[in-house]
């Protein structure tokens, strides 16, 4: 069907008539977000509501886009056509929908040529392939800081427990076995690499503390220290709710609280936040639990995800969004399964078995095509081909003998996957390299591009700035004394063990 441009501002004006006549502008009441996330605006127009300016602003771009006035005889001969086309790149590059909106005139209308507006998908490419330049992994990239005093305890074994960026890139996260979340600043001196060589250790800017032993902590993915609202971090630990906590003030926001069948708190294995911040998953012993952010408390979504002796078993121990399919999510167990969900309902589309031991990290590649795995006392990182699923494109091969969570990442432009190994070596893959079958391996195998001694110790932890050329690794693991021999006296071999609890930066791009 066709559109005249008269046509289109005619049906404009006669609605915004209807809706002056529906409702007067000053009796509308003003709209407000709810806890925890106020708005910093109050009042707003309504989302369906078209107003006068904008029938003036389209009027005069129609005036512009058609030379002629709305009494013309042939005002009527102008189709205008919606086109959709998909577009694949081969070298795991991201998949855009162009979207072209084209205006053809008829022979009558001489002078007016075709009108094109598309998102150009050439624009996320050279964002792309700008994001891999900045990276330089030729050769072993440089440690510029770090931070090893704030781990060091002569009593106990204080092991990190990962780290990870904040979405805007302005500090790092890291958990430890002390039951505490640090947050640590950049240094100033950072940017003038001439002082690198006079940089001090990374001291702490907030330290959060929970009761008992930390089971997982993520950000808010929309966090941005210009809005101090959205600065927030989530952590679970054992025996006690969610929290969301203040990321700069350290105080404790409001909690979110699951309860059993005996009306007590139970606390959750992993959580999570949804893509776009709206909902918190936490998971539990086949079951899912999940929060709205902006309702605290014990009102909650309950998804068990094993009923009628079929599903996904096991405690539930991580999840993967990814804003390309807002529609699915990913979600995996210590019953080494990922299950492939529905959103917003929550069925259970597709169960992937392939994991040695049970799944520890899922991470989506930025184009969404491809769902990244790892598990724990597993050697090997598996990339999962979500357009054909239960295929497995490759895997990653990398030293991993603990039961604690090996993480890795995965670079903005989908690129190079990083990830650590239990002998303190660090390892990094390029995507863009073609896979290969060695010996007699099922599964083909990609080779690392680079590897290099980050750690004295397991490398549980690796976070990629999410803009700048950095990188930073965490260590540490539990170690348990020797047993001594029979005819020897005592029970336990008490000889010192060397440990590298410690938090270092990387700079992985080029040298000036």
């Amino acid at each position: 069907m066709a559109f005249s441009c008269s046509h289109i501002l005619s049906q404009l004006r006669s609605d915004v008539e209807s809706s002056e006549n529906k409702e007067h502008p000053e009796e509308r009441k003003p709209v407000k977000r709810k806890y925890p996330f106020p708005a910093l605006v109050e009042d707003k127009p309504k989302d369906d509501e078209i107003l006068p300016e904008a029938v003036d602003l389209l009027e005069s771009i129609f005036s512009s886009l058609c030379p002629f006035k709305d009494d013309s005889p042939n005002s009527e001969d102008i189709p205008v056509e919606c086109e959709t086309n998909i577009v694949s790149s081969s070298n795991h590059d991201d998949t855009e929908i162009e979207t072209s909106v084209t205006e053809q005139t008829t022979n009558n209308h001489k002078g007016l040529e075709d009108i094109d507006v598309a998102v150009d998908i050439d624009d996320q490419t050279q964002m792309n392939k700008e994001l891999d330049e900045i990276y330089d992994f030729a050769d072993i990239p440089a440690q510029i800081t770090g931070s090893w005093q704030e781990f060091d305890s002569k009593k106990t074994n204080n092991f990190t427990k990962g780290c990870k960026w904040a979405p805007d890139g302005s500090c790092i996260m890291t958990c430890s076995d002390d039951n505490y979340l640090r947050l640590f600043n950049l240094p100033l001196e950072l940017w003038d690499s001439s002082k690198w060589s006079e940089m001090s250790e990374l001291e702490v800017a907030l330290k959060i503390s929970e009761g008992e032993l930390i089971y997982d902590y993520c950000w808010y993915p929309l966090m941005n220290s210009s809005e101090p609202n959205t600065c927030c971090l989530l952590s679970c630990s054992k025996n006690a709710p969610a929290h969301l906590w203040d990321a700069f003030t350290g105080e404790l926001r409001c909690s979110y609280r699951s309860y059993d069948q005996m009306d007590e708190i139970t606390a959750a294995r992993s959580l999570s936040f949804d893509t776009d911040g709206q909902r918190i998953f936490c998971g539990f012993e086949k079951t899912v639990r999940i929060f709205d952010v902006n309702l605290p408390g014990r009102h909650c979504e309950v998804r068990p995800t094993f009923a009628k002796k079929s599903g996904q078993i096991g405690i539930i121990s991580c999840f993967a969004f990814t804003p390309q399919n807002r529609s699915i999510s990913a979600i995996g167990s210590y019953g080494k399964s990922i299950g492939i969900y529905s959103e917003p309902h929550g069925e259970l589309e597709f169960l992937l078995e392939g994991q040695r031991g049970g799944v520890t990290q899922l991470q989506f590649s930025p184009d969404g095509n491809h769902l990244y795995s790892g598990g724990r006392k597993d050697p090997e990182i598996l990339c999962w081909d979500m357009r054909n699923l239960g295929t497995v494109l490759y895997a990653m091969r990398r030293v991993c003998s603990t039961n604690q969570r090996m993480h890795f990442d995965i670079s903005r432009s989908g690129k190079y996957i990083v990830s650590g190994n239990n002998n303190g070596v660090i390892t990094v893959w390029d995507t863009a390299q073609e896979p290969k079958v060695v010996g007699f391996a099922d599964i083909p195998i990609l080779e690392p591009t680079l590897f290099f001694m980050g750690h004295n110790d397991c490398v549980n932890g690796i976070s990629l700035h999410p803009t700048y050329p950095l990188l930073c690794s965490s260590s540490g693991q539990r170690i348990y004394p020797d047993l001594l021999p029979e005819e020897e006296d005592g029970m336990f071999d008490r000889t010192v063990i060397s440990r590298d609890n410690s938090l270092r930066l990387w700079w992985i791009g080029k040298s000036n």
